[in-house]
């Protein structure tokens, strides 16, 4: 063993021992090798008498340097400095000589065919590819996963575990599962493997095991676990049966993960009803996906997908466009702040400009070219990955990766997307109306006047502000402009050809919790936006405009194109706990047939969020929508805490 790799051996740091133990190999093999020492040094997870093993944090160690599988490591150098400078030096330098974008790229396994097949008959794959770097890795990462297991099942013995859980991790998930409980055992192993990122799609990954067991508490137990390590997403339909009502029921009172119900016209009423009694418990789950439109939307650009696999969609992190087991997809790769781009072009231009169309039409040029700019800096952070940065867990995990000989951030998997989103569009829109409508149609200000006195906050210009046509109230006027513009900058994505091994750039419009951030020190805006306020939230009406109810709001968000939009289009509607169950079904299908492709609900009233600002030890369990996930509402910053209380919520 080299002096490197015994230094991080000794001071207790397996998975960079790893790395350097055979520095002159590829970075693939390396950090096969990485992840291999890290499992085989990995103490087994301390059992507690869970139903699933292993649970919660307790999986993780605390090591400076360990598996990040949306990021392939992650490292505290801090943490290191504490235990060797030298080992920090070490590590420096080779940041400094493969440093990789800190992008999130989220992916699901396979679940479905690690279940059935068993990872044994992955290994069998592997063994057959001539690549020495690829295929020893591979090996050693697979070798590296059995040694865990195998330990953690003599530990099980040693305290006394139950039979049923030693005896199907002894098989699970090396060998198929043959009972609905072993399924279950290997997807929780599996997801801990793969960093408890996304579960996919349960209920259509583990029907042909069922026996008409009620696995009710075991998926809770699995929703757990996500929840607990502060995780994402779970997938249920479009092929419902029994064991979609027991996760239906399973998240009941739950924060994560964010289940997905995938709404069909076969959706029973059985489903519905259980979905809208969650919502109304408070725990703001599920979000409602409308499959059909999302399923053709995919078809249209990529024509070779196949029904099958178009059935596999599930929402992976927040919401990011994935195929269980088969994409490699952003999320997300970057930002573009449309709010500063048009701020910063409103500046500029708005004095040149004679008419509202010079003006508009400069504005979607500038857009334009800014999201151009953004796509080509994306292109060099994917080559870059895919030369320095492999990813050998999600290569094992996703179709065709080992089939090609090829890591999954190289083009190994079957689908290679961008996944990249656009802070402030509702912001923008509102403000091309304003603008337009103060300006140019009614010529209340020039230009400068108009500037002057958006920057000084102008009380009685705020309030003329409020006046102006918004997004959200199903006018015909401003939501034509909304559409123009929302296809103007969406086109931009699909207009992009295949670049290398990615096959498509593609554009989500959820919001996560960058609309916090993203506006901190972003000065005012004509939709209303004071100085540091945060953006749009998702494709609602800005918060508090939503004046004529949830109908008109989700009309103008249905008139988007929002089929141009493979990572989703996300929309928040709040309601009160009060509202009719009829009445929010038939809002979501009607949303559904005009075009749009989801909604997220979140229950509760204005009263119980100012208790909750002011005495958040009574409302530890509040669970709201954020921008594209859910959250407990004493968790968020006291900016996301405000735009929350700041929506409207509307009594259906």
């Amino acid at each position: 063993m080299n002096e490197t790799a015994k230094l991080f051996y000794d001071i207790g740091e397996p998975f960079a021992a790893g790395l350097f133990e055979e520095a002159d190999r590829g970075y693939f093999y390396r950090y096969s090798l990485a992840y291999a020492r890290y499992f085989e040094h990995l103490s087994p997870a301390k059992y507690e008498g869970e139903s699933l093993y292993p649970c919660g944090n307790k999986f993780f160690s605390d090591c400076a340097m360990v598996p990040c599988f949306a990021r392939t490591y992650k490292l505290d150098l801090d943490k290191m400095s504490r235990k060797s400078e030298k080992a920090r030096e070490i590590i420096d330098k080779f940041c400094a000589e493969s440093k990789s974008p800190k992008l999130w790229i989220h992916s699901t396994p396979n679940y479905k065919r690690i279940v059935r097949e068993g990872l044994d008959s992955y290994r069998e794959r592997v063994e057959k590819q001539c690549d020495d770097d690829f295929r020893e890795g591979l090996l050693a990462l697979l070798d590296g996963m059995k040694n865990y297991i195998d330990r953690s099942v003599s530990y099980l013995r040693e305290v006394g575990a139950p039979a049923e859980l030693i005896n199907a991790l002894e098989k699970v998930p090396f060998a198929p599962a043959e009972t609905y409980y072993e399924g279950l055992v290997a997807w929780n192993m599996i997801a801990y493997f793969d960093g408890m990122d996304n579960l996919g799609c349960l209920d259509d990954g583990l029907i042909h095991l069922y026996r008409g067991e009620d696995m009710t508490d075991v998926i809770g137990r699995l929703f757990d676990n996500i929840n607990e390590v502060g995780n994402w997403s779970c997938t249920v339909g479009p092929n419902y049966n029994e064991i979609t009502s027991q996760a239906l029921r399973a998240i009941r009172g739950r924060r994560r993960p964010m289940l997905e119900l995938m709404v069909t016209d076969d959706l029973s009423d059985e489903l519905w009803n259980l979905a809208i009694e969650n919502l109304r418990s408070g725990c703001s789950n599920p979000s409602f996906y409308n499959i059909r439109k999302i399923q053709k939307m995919l078809k249209e650009h990529f024509p070779r997908m196949t029904d099958e696999e178009l059935d596999l969609f599930c929402g992976c992190g927040c919401t990011e466009t994935t195929l269980q087991g088969l994409t490699r997809a952003g999320g997300t790769d970057g930002d573009i702040p449309l709010t500063t781009v048009f701020r910063e072009y409103m500046l500029e231009m708005l004095p040149r400009a004679v008419s509202f169309d010079e003006f508009y039409d400069g504005f979607c040029r500038e857009a334009e070219d800014k999201i151009n700019q953004h796509i080509d800096k994306v292109c060099g952070w994917y080559i870059y990955l895919s030369e320095y940065v492999p990813s050998p867990m999600r290569t094992l995990f996703t179709d065709d990766c080992i089939d090609k000989g090829k890591d999954f951030n190289a083009g190994g998997a079957r689908y290679t997307w961008t996944m990249s989103s656009e802070s402030g569009l509702i912001n923008v829109i509102d403000s091309l109306l304003a603008v337009r409508e103060l300006v140019y149609r009614k010529k209340q200000f020039s230009a400068e006047e108009f500037i002057t006195l958006l920057d000084n906050e102008d009380e009685a210009f705020f309030m003329m502000l409020k006046t102006c046509p918004c997004f959200g109230r199903d006018d015909p006027d401003a939501d034509d402009l909304a559409a123009d513009l929302a296809g103007r900058l969406f086109t931009v994505f699909r207009k992009r050809p295949p670049y290398k091994f990615i096959d498509a750039f593609t554009l989500t419009e959820h919001q996560f919790n960058r609309y916090g951030y993203v506006a901190e020190n972003l000065g005012p805006t004509p939709d209303g936006r004071r100085f540091g306020d945060p953006t749009c939230d998702s494709v609602a009406a800005i918060r508090g405009k939503a004046i004529y109810g949830p109908t008109a709001m989700l009309k103008s968000a249905a008139k988007l194109p929002q089929h141009l939009v493979d990572g989703i289009t996300v929309i928040n509607l709040t309601l009160q706990k009060s509202f009719s169950a009829e009445v929010l079904r038939s809002l979501v299908e009607s949303y559904f047939k005009l075009g749009g492709v989801q909604v997220q609900v979140t229950c509760t009233d204005a009263g119980e969020l100012m208790d909750a600002l002011e005495h958040p030890e009574k409302h530890e369990d509040l669970i709201v929508r954020v921008g594209g996930y859910s959250e407990y509402f004493n968790n968020l910053s006291d900016v996301l805490k405000k735009a929350v209380i700041e929506r409207n919520i509307h009594e259906v």
